[in-house]
């Protein structure tokens, strides 16, 4: 752990708590790492409009790993618009096409992402509640996507009585074409194939002159699984899942006992920095 010099940290679940909040335990901690000199990462599923409201809690500009990797950036600290991209990979128009037909063959409402904005067909109850996390709202339209329009994301929340059945369904049929990956038992993130926040975190590192194994990621998700497997360490949230648990270096705690300023507290003692 002496050699880590980027810490990515996953959001929903992890950065912040059960009701969707940033502790003041975790800005605090966070804040005091940047100010230390280690870079800090949000890799999330969230896109960079998802995350403003984080942003502006911290006393610093974090890099930003948005809808799982798609893209790669900051936010400007005054005008909080994209700056300084490194990437910004997008689903082919004609995929994209593809993908919300068979989406909505399942009778699953796809929600249509890109940097600048969102797209839905109709606010359904699960549409609503996401709209309640993220605190934005989504442009409710029949047309999804402008002619040869790429998305970053597409994503799928079903009910939870069909995240079990049309979601694993759906998954398959694009996998060979995207990368299909879920955030929660019943968000199905759909990318352009080969991204994850694995490949992400890789490409940040290289651009700051790092080694993954320079390196430590934490998360909860199944879509953390790839960075946490391939940093030099990784820790794994209280909350997350078994699977998640098992790929991680060290279980801190869940993200209502602001387990990523325990996380960062390790970090602070093993390399060294007071």
């Amino acid at each position: 752990m002496r050699s880590i010099r980027l810490f990515a940290i996953d959001v929903d679940g992890t950065l912040l708590d059960s009701s969707h909040r940033l502790k003041a335990e975790v800005r605090d901690a966070v804040c005091r790492l940047a100010n230390s000199g280690i870079k800090v990462a949000l890799a999330t599923a969230r896109g960079p409009q998802a995350v403003r409201d984080i942003v502006r809690r911290f006393d610093f500009a974090p890099w930003l790993i948005c809808f799982s990797g798609s893209w790669i950036g900051e936010l400007d600290p005054q005008t909080l618009r994209p700056m300084n991209i490194r990437a910004d990979h997008r689903i082919p128009a004609d995929l994209a096409d593809s993908i919300i037909a068979t989406a909505l063959e399942h009778n699953v409402e796809p929600n249509v992402l890109m940097p600048e904005g969102w797209r839905v067909r109709t606010l359904t109850d699960e549409i609503l509640a996401e709209c309640a996390i993220v605190n934005l709202q989504p442009v409710v339209s029949d047309e999804l996507l402008a002619r040869d329009e790429e998305p970053s994301k597409i994503m799928l929340i079903s009910s939870l009585e069909q995240a079990g059945i049309a979601l694993p369904k759906i998954a398959a049929s694009v996998q060979a074409s995207s990368s299909a990956t879920f955030s929660k038992p019943n968000y199905l993130e759909i990318l352009p194939i080969g991204v994850n926040k694995a490949r992400a975190v890789s490409v940040l590192a290289n651009a700051l002159g790092l080694e993954l194994a320079d390196v430590a990621a934490i998360g909860d998700a199944p879509n953390d699984l790839e960075m946490l497997s391939e940093v030099g360490f990784a820790f794994a949230m209280g909350n997350a899942s078994d699977r998640v648990k098992a790929s991680a270096d060290a279980v801190v705690g869940s993200n209502d006992e602001a387990g990523v300023a325990q996380a960062v507290n390790q970090l602070f003692l093993h390399i060294g920095v007071n």
